[in-house]
Order: C-alpha cells, then sequence, then structure tokens
C-alpha cells in the first residue's frame, strides 16, 4: 500500500493550500492506493468521500488534535476503524471546538479510532533532547491507554530524520509498537512553498517553516525514497489500512414528529386548516366552494408527499410567537402561495385574492422538501428558536456553518500584509488589478499576485448561516459533525447545500429590522388607539399612496433605495398590484420593462399575442413580470397541470439548449391537442423563453408588498412615530440619523437635544417632542445610559451639582464634557462653559454644609466653539449649526435655501458638500456627485469636467456658496453647479 499520513486539504484553514478535489485526484494520480485525510476539522468530509469515489481510492477519515499532557502539549492523528470509532469521532471533534478536549477524553472516547503520534508529540519531544528514558516511558503509557496506537515517522526536516527517526526506530523494536509513515503535506507541489509560507503567516507572523523542511504532496516514488531506509513502516501501513473497515454511507434522516395526542397527522391538520379557513373567511363575502376544493387539493399534496408533521412544527412555533408577543411577518417565498400556510396562521397572504400557485411552492410530480422561510423581528429571533430548540433537542436542532473564502481583494490584502507592503501600494495594486493594468515588470507586484491568486478561492474561516436553522428527528451528533457555535447553539461543520443533499430539513428563521419597526409602531399607536391592528389597516389609503407617488420612501423596506425612489416618481402608484409589480421589475434584466409598464399603465396601446392570455396578462398590461403567469399560461393555454407547468418553467429557466429543445416539441404538441396552430405554439413559446429569466416569484414580491405597505401606511397615518422608531433603528450611523432628522424638519418637526432628565437609550416621544437618546452622545455607551437611568429612577437631578453628586462614581471626565456639549444637561439652566469649568465630580456634595455656596459662572462659548463641541459630541449639528452664523449674510444678499433652490431654474446658497462621488468619463476625465446640504435639506448636484478641474482644489466639507442651475436629463430633473466660492471669498 502507498500513502503516507498526516496529509490535510485547504479546510485545515490557514494551514494548507489545497483544495480537496485536487488533494484526492492528484493523490491518486502520484500513486496513492489510499488517502489517510487528517484535518484540523471534518468540515471536509463529506466532499472528501464523495472525490474518493469519483477517483476510486480508498478514504481514511482522521482528525489532527493537540492535548495537554504532563504540561506539555501533545499531537494525535486520529483515525476511523469502524462505525463506533466515528461516532466517537464527532464526539471528539465536538469536544475539540469547544476547547475541552482533553488526554482524558481521549482515552474515554478511544473505542472503534486508531491513534498516531504526530511530529509535534512529547515523545518527539524528548527525543529531539536526547531523553530516550522519557520518550520511552511516555510510548509505554499511550500504548497501555490506547488500544490501537502506533509511532508516527516524520522526516520531514533534518532534526527529525538525523535526531528523531534512529531514536523511534530503537523505541519502536524495543517496545513492539509499530511506527507509520509520516509526510505533513501543506502544499501540492515544490515550487508552492512560497504560498504556503505566506498563508500560514496571514493567521501569525510566527509561524515559520524550516528551511529544509518541504511539505509537498509526495508521489509514490518520493515517498519510497523518503522512506527506504526505514522500509517496515510499510508493512506496518498494510495492517493499519486493512484494519479500517468503516464506510460512510449516506444517512437517512426524518423530520421530527409533531405531538398531536393521539390524532393522526392527517385528520388533525386537517382539522386545523378547516378551523382556520372559517375563521380567514368570516364575513369576508368570498366563494367558500373555491376556497374549500383548494383546501382539500392542498392537504391531499402534503399529506401524499408525507410532509404534515413540517407543517404542524411550523405552525406550532408560529403560533408560539403570536402568542408570545412576537411580530410575525406575512410570509416570505414560495409558501404565501400555499392555502393551507394562511389558515394555519404561517402566513397572512390570500393565495386565492392574489393568484398565487401552491404548485409553486410544493410540486407533487417534483418531490423535494418543501421550503417555508419564516421572517421575525430581529430582536425576538431567537427566542422563537429557542423555543424549538427545547422542545425537539439541542442535538436535533443546530444552526449551519458557513465558509469565508479569500476573494481577490482579500486575498491581495492579506498576502500584501504578510509581505508588509504599505496600504497605500496596496490600493493602487488593487486598482490597477481591477483595471487590468498590472505592471509586469514590478516584481514586488508580481509575486504579490502570484501568491494572492492561488490562495483565492480557499476557505478562510468560518461563519454562521445567517438565517437557516437544521431540524431532525435523529439525534445528529450521532450522524454529522458538530461544531460549537458562537450563539450558544452546535452548529454543522457542513455548509446548506451539504446538509440539503443529505436529506436534512432546513429551516430560514430570518431576522428583520423592519419587522421589529412596524411593531414598534404599532404598540406606540396602541397606546392611543388600543385596538390597533396593521394587519387590518386599507390597502387603497390615499396618504399612502401620495407618500409613495411623492417617493418620500426614507426607512421603507425595499422602498429606500434611489433607484427605487426614482421609479416611483415615476410610476405613481395608484394601487397595491403596482407595489407588487415593481418590487418585481426592480431588478437587474426585467428593470428593462420598467418604463414599458409605466408607459401602458398609464394609456399606451398594446395588444396580446392571443386573446386567451388576456387574463393572465391584463394586471401587467401584458408583460409577463411573474413566474406564476408562465405557469398560468402553460396550464390554460396549452394544457399543462399546474405541476407540470411548474416544471416547464423550472427546465425552462435552465437555460439548456437539449431542454428547450424537448420543452418546446411538448409545448407545440400540447398546443396541437387543444387546436392551436404550430405558429401561435411557437410564438407563445419564444415568449415564455424570453421571460423565464425575467420572472419573478409572485409570492415572494406580494408577501413583500404587503411588509413595504405596512411602513408606508404607518408613515403616512403616524409619522412622528414612525420617524422616532426609525431613528432608534438606526442609531450608531450619525449620516443616516441626520438624513431623517432633516426629513422630520421639512415636515415640521424639530428633534430635540439630548435631554438628562427624559432621554434613554433610544429616540424618545415627550410631550409631543422627539428627544434624541443618550445613547448618540459620544464616550455615553447603552452601560452606561442604563447605570444613569437606574440612578435617575431612585433620584431626582434637581440641578447641576446634583446630577454631579448623584453621578460621581459612574461617570468619568470625558463622559462629562460629552453629555455638556450635547446639550443634554442644558435642562439645569447654565450655559456650557460654566459647566465645563465646573465639571469636576469629586467634590460634588461638598456645597450641602456650606450656606452661601455658588458655582462661579463664565461668560458663553462662541457659536462657532459651540457647534464644533456639538459635532464632536453627536456627530453632527442639531442646534448649533455652521450656516447659522451666516444668517445676516443670506438675509442681506437674499440667498436661497435648497428647499427653495429645487423650485428655481437658478439659485445661490449656502451649503457644505457632505458626500462626493468622483467617475471618470467615457473620455477618462473626472467628473464628480455630490450632497450639498444646508442644515436643513440636501440636494445632489452634478459637477462636469471643466468644473471639477477648475474647483477640486476646494471640494471639501467647509460652507460654500454655489451657483446652481436645473437640468432635465432624460425627463428627471437634475442639477449642475456652475459656481462656487468659499466662505472666506464671499464674506470678505
Amino acid at each position: 500500500m502507498i500513502g503516507v499520513l498526516g496529509i490535510q486539504s485547504s479546510y485545515s484553514m490557514l494551514k494548507n493550500t489545497i483544495p480537496m478535489e485536487t488533494l484526492v485526484k492528484e493523490a491518486k494520480a502520484r500513486g496513492y492506493d489510499f488517502l489517510a485525510l487528517s484535518d484540523e476539522q471534518l468540515h471536509g468530509m463529506l466532499h472528501f468521500y464523495r472525490y474518493a469515489e469519483k477517483y476510486s481510492i480508498k478514504p481514511i477519515l482522521g482528525i489532527h488534535v493537540q492535548v495537554n499532557y504532563l504540561m506539555l502539549e501533545t499531537s494525535f492523528l486520529i483515525y476511523v476503524k469502524n462505525q463506533e470509532g466515528y461516532q466517537n469521532l464527532l464526539q471528539i471533534s465536538l469536544l475539540k471546538s469547544q476547547n475541552e478536549l482533553t488526554y482524558e477524553k481521549l482515552i474515554e472516547f478511544q473505542e472503534g479510532l486508531i491513534f498516531v503520534t504526530y511530529k509535534t508529540s512529547v515523545i518527539d519531544h524528548y527525543l529531539l533532547n536526547k531523553d530516550i528514558e522519557q520518550a520511552m516511558d511516555i510510548a509505554i503509557e499511550f500504548k497501555q491507554k490506547f488500544t490501537d496506537f502506533y509511532l508516527g515517522l516524520s522526516l520531514d526536516d533534518f532534526d527529525h530524520e538525523i535526531v528523531v527517526a534512529p531514536a523511534l526506530k530503537q523505541l519502536s523494536k524495543e517496545l513492539s509498537i509499530q511506527m507509520l509513515p509520516l509526510h505533513q503535506t501543506g502544499y501540492l507541489n515544490t515550487g508552492d512553498k512560497s504560498v504556503y509560507e505566506a498563508l500560514i503567516k496571514i493567521e501569525s507572523e510566527d509561524h515559520q517553516v524550516k528551511e529544509d523542511a518541504d511539505f509537498h504532496l509526495l508521489d509514490q516514488h518520493e515517498i519510497n525514497s523518503l522512506f527506504s531506509e526505514y522500509k517496515e513502516v510499510f508493512d506496518h501501513l498494510n495492517a493499519f489500512i486493512n484494519s479500517v473497515q468503516f464506510t460512510w454511507e449516506n444517512p437517512h434522516f426524518d423530520m421530527p414528529k409533531y405531538d398531536i395526542k393521539g390524532s393522526s397527522s392527517k385528520a388533525y391538520i386537517k382539522s386545523l386548516a378547516i378551523k382556520g379557513l372559517k375563521k380567514r373567511l368570516e364575513n369576508t363575502g368570498k366563494d367558500h366552494k373555491v376556497y374549500q376544493e383548494r383546501l382539500l387539493y392542498e392537504l391531499d399534496v402534503i399529506h401524499n408527499m408525507g410532509f404534515d408533521h413540517y407543517f404542524l412544527i411550523v405552525f406550532d412555533f408560529v403560533r408560539y410567537a403570536k402568542t408570545h408577543d412576537i411580530y410575525v411577518g406575512p410570509g416570505r417565498g414560495s409558501a404565501a402561495g400555499s392555502l393551507v400556510s394562511y389558515c394555519l396562521g404561517i402566513t397572512d397572504i390570500d393565495p386565492i385574492e392574489y393568484h398565487l400557485l401552491f404548485e409553486r411552492f410544493l410540486n407533487p410530480e417534483r418531490i423535494t422538501m418543501p421550503d417555508i422561510d419564516m421572517d421575525f423581528p430581529d430582536n425576538k429571533r431567537d427566542e422563537v428558536i429557542q423555543y424549538v430548540q427545547e422542545k425537539y433537542g439541542k442535538h436535533h436542532m443546530i444552526s449551519i456553518v458557513t465558509f469565508g473564502t479569500f476573494a481577490l481583494r482579500s486575498s491581495i490584502r492579506d498576502i500584501a500584509r504578510v509581505m508588509k507592503i504599505d496600504l497605500q501600494r496596496v490600493n493602487a495594486i488593487i486598482k490597477r488589478v481591477l483595471n487590468e493594468q498590472v505592471d509586469t515588470t514590478d516584481e514586488e507586484t508580481v509575486r504579490l499576485l502570484k501568491v494572492a491568486k492561488k490562495i483565492e478561492g480557499l476557505p478562510r474561516h468560518t461563519g454562521t448561516h445567517a438565517a437557516g436553522m437544521i431540524l431532525a428527528s435523529q439525534d445528529l451528533l450521532k450522524h454529522i459533525p458538530l461544531q460549537q457555535s458562537s450563539q450558544g447553539f452546535f452548529q454543522s461543520q457542513f455548509e446548506a447545500s451539504d446538509l440539503e443533499s443529505l436529506g436534512l430539513l432546513k429551516i430560514d428563521f430570518l431576522g428583520i429590522r423592519n419587522l421589529q419597526i412596524i411593531d414598534d409602531v404599532c404598540k406606540l399607536i396602541q397606546k392611543e388607539i388600543p385596538n390597533f391592528n396593521i394587519k387590518e389597516v386599507p390597502l387603497d389609503d390615499k396618504k399612502t399612496y401620495e407618500l409613495l407617488s411623492q417617493a418620500s420612501t426614507e426607512g421603507i423596506f425595499q422602498l429606500e433605495s434611489s433607484g427605487m425612489r426614482n421609479v416611483l416618481r415615476k410610476l405613481k402608484p395608484r394601487d397595491f398590484e403596482d407595489i407588487v409589480a415593481i418590487l418585481a421589475l426592480f431588478r437587474p434584466g426585467p428593470m428593462e420593462n420598467i418604463d414599458e409598464y409605466i408607459e401602458r399603465r398609464n394609456g399606451k396601446n398594446y395588444t396580446y399575442i392571443h386573446p386567451k392570455l388576456k387574463d393572465i396578462l391584463e394586471p401587467t398590461y401584458g408583460i409577463i413580470i411573474y413566474q406564476e403567469q408562465i405557469m398560468r399560461i402553460a396550464h390554460e393555454f396549452a394544457g399543462y397541470t399546474l405541476a407540470e407547468a411548474d416544471l416547464l418553467r423550472r427546465g425552462i429557466s435552465k437555460k439548456d439548449k437539449k431542454i428547450l429543445e424537448r420543452e418546446s416539441q411538448r409545448f407545440i404538441e400540447k398546443c396541437s391537442a387543444q387546436n392551436y396552430p404550430k405558429e401561435t405554439a411557437e410564438t407563445i413559446y419564444d415568449l415564455i423563453v424570453k421571460f423565464a429569466d425575467y420572472g419573478f416569484n409572485r409570492s415572494h414580491s406580494v408577501a413583500y408588498s404587503m411588509v413595504a405597505y405596512q411602513m408606508a401606511y404607518l408613515k403616512a397615518n403616524h409619522y412622528k412615530k414612525f420617524m422616532t422608531i426609525l431613528l432608534s433603528n438606526v442609531i450608531g450611523n450619525d449620516q443616516t440619523i441626520y438624513d431623517y432628522i432633516l426629513d422630520l424638519r421639512k415636515n415640521g418637526i424639530n428633534v430635540e437635544s439630548p435631554n438628562i432628565k427624559i432621554s434613554t437609550d433610544r429616540f424618545e416621544i415627550y410631550k409631543d417632542q422627539i428627544y434624541l437618546p443618550l445613547t448618540q452622545i459620544k464616550s455615553i455607551g447603552k452601560t452606561l445610559v442604563q447605570k444613569i437611568l437606574d440612578v435617575r429612577k431612585e433620584n431626582q437631578f434637581d440641578d447641576f451639582q446634583s446630577f454631579k453628586n448623584h453621578m460621581k462614581s459612574t461617570i468619568n471626565e470625558r463622559n462629562m464634557e460629552m453629555l455638556i456639549h450635547s446639550g443634554a444637561l442644558d435642562v439645569f439652566d447654565m450655559n456650557h462653559r460654566t459647566m465645563i469649568e465646573n465639571k469636576k465630580t469629586e467634590h460634588a456634595g461638598y456645597e450641602m454644609y456650606i450656606s452661601d455656596f455658588k458655582l462661579k459662572t463664565y461668560d458663553e462659548y462662541t457659536f462657532k466653539e459651540l457647534a464644533i463641541f456639538e459635532k464632536e459630541s453627536i456627530g453632527f449639528n442639531l442646534v448649533y449649526h455652521p450656516l447659522r452664523l451666516y444668517e445676516s449674510y443670506i438675509k442681506e444678499h437674499h440667498l436661497d435655501t435648497i428647499e427653495i433652490a429645487k423650485q428655481k431654474d437658478y439659485s445661490k446658497f449656502l451649503g457644505f458638500i457632505i458626500n462626493k462621488k468622483v467617475i471618470k468619463t467615457k473620455q477618462g476625465k473626472q467628473m464628480a456627485f455630490l450632497t450639498i446640504d444646508d442644515g436643513q435639506t440636501q440636494i445632489e448636484v452634478t459637477l462636469f469636467t471643466k468644473s471639477y478641474e477648475k474647483y477640486i482644489s476646494i471640494l471639501d466639507d467647509k460652507i460654500k456658496l454655489f451657483e446652481v442651475k436645473e437640468n432635465n436629463f432624460n425627463g428627471k430633473i437634475t442639477y449642475i453647479v456652475e459656481k462656487m466660492y468659499t466662505i472666506n471669498e464671499v464674506v470678505s
């Protein structure tokens, strides 16, 4: 048997450069009869077995571990011998991830495992130090403690070859412990050593490779040559290989059974669904028969596909959420097309009312796991997960690992850091790489890129899937490798696609900030209107559509981007279907149909390819927007069942030529059976093919449009409450907070400075005023705010001295300065300068013992100083805006505000640049887009090349006078900078 032990793959992150498939393929090509993998963990295990089967090589699964032994760290390679050994390896792997793996635990979980000392073992350590007696004592103990124990023989460097190996051979002979050949394998070929050296230094500068070390993947001749003086290791190796009986077989997984208390799952879900349907249809005037037929059909499909318990499990945790004050989103993805989901309360979208198709969600002719993704407020998501995990067990519900890989930029940056290349130079190199302008004569750059490209795509670190959780009836620790996650859950070592390939059920629990906003706003409203229910608001609210038409959608889910707001201004939505359509169209590809959609909606003539398509395409003005429309065309026009229509849609979207030809022939045949001419069938099939890539999941679009509409409704009808909650959700993002404050000012609402007697860790409405939170103040974190609130709860802050006295053991001098400059202490009726000069807290309280105590007062800071201090303390100017210094100049010279400037062809105004985006024209010259602020409003302006070159030296954030003219570009109003002056130029 040819091969060595000690081989790892790139799944040993930052320790190996060889991708798994390359490793297995090359091992076979280089004459290996087996491949014994011993990565740091078991992340690559599934791929290892699959590639081993593909390339016909015997796989032996192992892991490399280090444990403390006699005050030293010792290493073992541990290999699976049989099924029991696999179970124990899973235990060892988990313990390693928890940093709880000990020498004693290895002994406890040794059954079915083979232990081999690695070159960094304590035995090698003592042999290197020529302490053979101590090495022998340890070897004797290991032999006694481990049933299957071998000595690993490494010849990777001079010390091991000359000092350790002969002594190890003597030890092996005297103690009758067999030796096995080791070779650390970190890279594929000898020329890759420099790449490996750079890779291991990313983790730590201290990682070094001995000059004489060679860790490339040996071929059979090199193996025979390397161990030519120790040929006995090959006989030992044969015995080792023959003892390994373990073969990986995909385990069978089931979803957990929902406890139905004696009833059958079919009867139980049916009773729940019928009860839910009655409640949904109560006082609606909808056709009960249509709903009943659809419900019974769906229930039959769900039962026949074996998914009763799946729906009941989801129903159960959604019910838990709704009965524990946890807001649940209306739906996500194709699950919104299920009437059963609607009746069980899993979704809140009526699939019949919105023409959604169950087969898009669950196709009886395509047996795959259903996919119900659930949205919860991001601050309550973990509570729902905790409930499910407690119900089914911590080994039955786990989170999913993800792998962060080296991308082009990150690999360049990491390697450049190792090579100690200056950051500015690195940025320039990346820019040249992206522009394909690399200087091939620059040796340092060439060397950097050679190494960076070699590691590009390799796993760099692990993370956690943002939403996915795995749920299984089986104890997962007995079947797949788990690790400890930072969230406290057990986590798979396989990524989502691998888990799904094993038949495991994934449920996405998504934490959505916007749902938290909706919930919090509703709770504020319910203080005044107790019966308010966002799910019952009318979908034809006039104020909501006015807000959407004006594109005042800052903070609105899915509608906040500048591109979407431009579309809303053109579209001017009139009904809910407009929102559904625009969310589906606002994506690369379908975007090209947006203007046509708007024109047709506004009266432009259009025709249908065939009259029978009218009912399907009329709501979208003859344009195919949704995948469900493609399915309906195939169903209603060509006679497909809806299940067949879904398969057609999926097949066409793959753009495989054979599939397209096969489906074309089938479509034409089915149309012929419906007595349609071949030419018509071909035309409609071509239309389907054209839009198959563009078609969007209507169920998803309807569900997310509902969330967008609800937020828009709240903003339009409960503006102050909505903005208060919205602001609380962006604390820490000074620019976004400032943008929202400007929006409030445009609507006549001021945001007040923080107030030490009122403010908390959120924006608060108090006596109809919105107050900045204490957490907005620099140096005042959440923990400190909570301490302030705790003290405030027990004590009155009557004046400045009282505040200092109560807080002297809680806040430091920096905290006090920021509180003063932010305006939080203005409630004490003292100017900022006086408070700053009396800020020290160590003598606070002494005034109680002095009858004529009086603080020394000082003249206030200048307005300019107050403005600087305020911006330093809260991140922007709220009260002391710099432009207020020039109010007299603005009046004297009749300058406009930006708000007025937007209504004029030509205007002059003061402002300062808060954002600058420089681009290159087609001629390769630079121009810029600027965002200018005047303290009340903002405006985006264009600085063309000639002006950009003229004013480039003054494009800073200082106040300037701008002369701007209006411009109409492709029907859109834009603004162009004609002239710019510094404030010093104009004032002087």
